[in-house]
């Protein structure tokens, strides 16, 4: 209930209120919640716990969300201009955000802004280029988008979990799958390691050897 609602919050009032201001609408991890990257006047909108905060300014406990846009200013919009993947609109629906579960999100999209901040160092030459981590409000995850030397384009990333696994998932996907080969792919889009499978006390190692371990056999 918790990842839903703070998937709905962030696809229909706090990244449309960064598109805006700004016309864009990627948001970035906080190590406990997530964000929008500076605006223009060098303030954020950040969630964090079960409150959407105008940062400096004040806060709201996060309850619908159409509460949310009218503390944010916003004007509703059933396409908000954020993707075409959405989440049901239901401004007035309860979403139901747990503080605790929240932060637990929010943590793991720490994790992975940290892991995913390592590929360059990891990958070296094979590297051309590496988007900087986004949270795309859409599919909700923290990805980055690594094009290797030769053309191979790679999707990496951190989902909090979907409609295709129902907890947190580290992914790669490679943009041309016809080639690639074994075990590790597990998925239609490429691989995935679900959070269960992960050892606790060494969550940013399990998840650097999985990706170690596809870009391998790229």
């Amino acid at each position: 209930m918790t990842r839903d609602g703070l998937h709905a919050l962030a696809c229909y009032a706090v990244a449309p209120a960064r598109k805006a201001r700004t016309g864009r609408i990627g948001l970035t991890a906080t190590g406990d919640g997530f964000a929008t990257p500076a605006l223009d006047d060098g303030s954020r909108i950040v969630v964090r716990g079960n409150t959407l905060a105008a940062d400096p300014g004040g806060a709201i406990v996060i309850t619908t969300v159409r509460a949310a846009a009218a503390f944010l200013g916003i004007e509703l919009s059933r396409d908000p201009g954020v993707g075409h993947d959405l989440p049901p609109f239901e401004p007035d629906a309860a979403l139901q955000v747990d503080a605790e579960a929240s932060e637990f999100l929010g943590h793991w999209f720490g994790l992975a802004q940290s892991v995913l901040e390592q590929l360059a160092s990891r990958l070296g030459d094979r590297a051309a280029t590496i988007s900087d981590a986004t949270l795309w409000p859409e599919h909700f995850d923290l990805a980055v988008v690594v094009e290797l030397v030769g053309g191979v384009g790679v999707n990496v990333g951190f989902s909090p979990g979907d409609s295709f696994v129902d907890e947190p998932y580290v992914y790669v996907g490679p943009h041309d799958m016809s080639a690639v080969r074994g075990e590790y792919w597990n998925a239609a889009f490429g691989a995935y390691l679900p959070y269960s499978e992960m050892e606790e006390s060494r969550l940013a190692a399990a998840a650097l050897d999985f990706l170690d371990q596809g870009f391998a056999s790229l």
